[in-house]
């Protein structure tokens, strides 16, 4: 089933809110947001994906970045993958690295893709599972989360 427009700019919204919310509610040091961990599993709109990665750093050039590729969304880190334009994904990629944000891609999809961390764009890093990547930058190092 596809996630609408719609239902992903609410699930946005509601991140948002709920970011508002542990802001504004008095919490706790140990609970406040210490960066952003962005969900990407889609090669779809991958180049939109990493403009909004882009303008999320501009806006918030201070708060740490994490993208997490799982699935579809490891191909464009793959070396040399181009986009539906013709444009080496690595262009955008090596952008953002360079600006400081940490880019992993999930062992087990390149192992189910026939792929090594060998064939990684340069600068993009692995983690076993993103899945729980994911879950651990959120429990434990109180990042916030964005699915693109």
């Amino acid at each position: 089933m596809r996630t609408t427009r719609a239902q992903q700019g609410f699930k946005t919204l509601f991140g948002t809110l709920s970011l508002v919310f542990c802001l504004i509610s008095g919490a706790s040091s140990a609970d406040v947001v210490r960066g952003i961990a962005f969900h990407i599993d889609t090669d779809a709109h991958m180049n939109r994906s990493l403009r909004q990665v882009s303008r999320h750093l501009e806006g918030n050039p201070d708060i740490p970045i994490r993208v997490i590729l799982i699935a579809g969304g490891v191909r464009p880190a793959i070396d040399g993958a181009e986009d539906p334009n013709g444009g080496l994904y690595s262009a955008q990629i090596e952008q953002l690295l360079a600006q400081n944000v940490r880019i992993f891609a999930c062992e087990n999809t390149l192992t189910s893709f026939n792929y090594s961390p060998d064939d990684l764009t340069f600068g993009v890093e692995t983690v076993p599972s993103g899945i729980a990547e994911l879950g651990r930058l959120q429990v434990t190092e109180h990042f916030g989360y964005i699915k693109l």
